[in-house]
């Protein structure tokens, strides 16, 4: 959807046909509750997680500018941080040889695309960031022969522009109240999604299996904390709404009281 956007594709007031199926390369994409939906906002392919909506909208952006976006936002590279053993995770693009035109649908809800929590966050974190890449870090400070040396903040570079960021924002803060309300925080706004990905086995991918996470950020519009929930095979339900949103929102509110992040509801009442 930040590529959508920051190409020029779409706008955040753009609507598109939403189809029970469309074939990509030979390849029938269909929506998780098999359903076509009819006309969409853009909104509504993120809160409805619409794998048929966002696979036209990579296939009309073409394989250039979709791999570009993906690229600049990290995934399949290491993010650079100051931890041993980062692996870069996978995404396979033109050119290589285990890749086909398939692919440029099933990539654009995230199938065939194998990523690292940290590549993920970090991703997600360069919205929050007015479309900066940063780059991510574990020791804060540290001492050397009796001086003290500090981390400072390092932008990666500008994935997309501040105008896109601040959209692509609102369109998630829209997305979780409509999709995932369950990750809402009582007085806070955020931005957010949930996330689904089926488990690959050898010859395709587990019938039942899923890993589930929700990443938001929040305050929205002045973000002070991302947080990622990921959990592997859930039991009670295969679907990141109903499992990885409310942890999220626990976890947030606790994030809140420790960060000492005032509900905005306070700050308003302060004005």
């Amino acid at each position: 959807m930040a590529a959508a956007l920051d190409s020029g594709l779409v706008t955040p007031q753009s609507a598109m046909e939403d189809q029970d199926v469309i074939e990509v390369g030979g390849q029938p994409i269909r929506n998780w509750d098999r359903k076509g939906h009819g006309l969409v906002s853009m909104v509504d392919v993120l809160a409805l997680s619409l794998n048929v909506s966002a696979a036209q909208l990579s296939t009309q952006m073409g394989s250039r500018t979709f791999y570009g976006y993906l690229n600049n936002f990290g995934l399949g590279k290491r993010t650079g941080v100051d931890l041993s053993g980062e692996i870069a995770g996978r995404l396979k693009q033109p050119g290589d040889t285990d890749w086909s035109e398939s692919e440029l649908g099933m990539n654009s809800f995230g199938q065939g695309v194998a990523v690292t929590p940290l590549q993920l966050i970090t991703a997600v974190a360069a919205v929050a960031n007015d479309g900066r890449l940063m780059r991510p870090y574990v020791v804060e400070a540290w001492e050397q022969e009796g001086k003290l040396e500090r981390t400072e903040p390092a932008v990666v570079r500008q994935l997309i522009s501040v105008e896109t960021a601040h959209q692509l924002t609102q369109m998630l803060v829209q997305a979780v109240e409509r999709g995932a309300p369950s990750a809402l925080v009582p007085g806070y706004r955020m931005a957010g999604k949930t996330g689904t990905a089926q488990i690959p086995i050898p010859g395709g991918y587990h019938l039942e299996d899923t890993i589930v996470s929700f990443v938001g950020y929040l305050p929205a519009e002045d973000p002070e904390a991302i947080i990622l929930v990921k959990i592997d095979r859930p039991q009670s339900s295969r679907w990141g709404s109903d499992v990885a949103a409310p942890i999220f929102s626990r976890i947030a509110q606790r994030a809140c009281h420790l960060l000492d992040i005032p509900p905005q509801d306070a700050l308003l009442a302060g004005r």
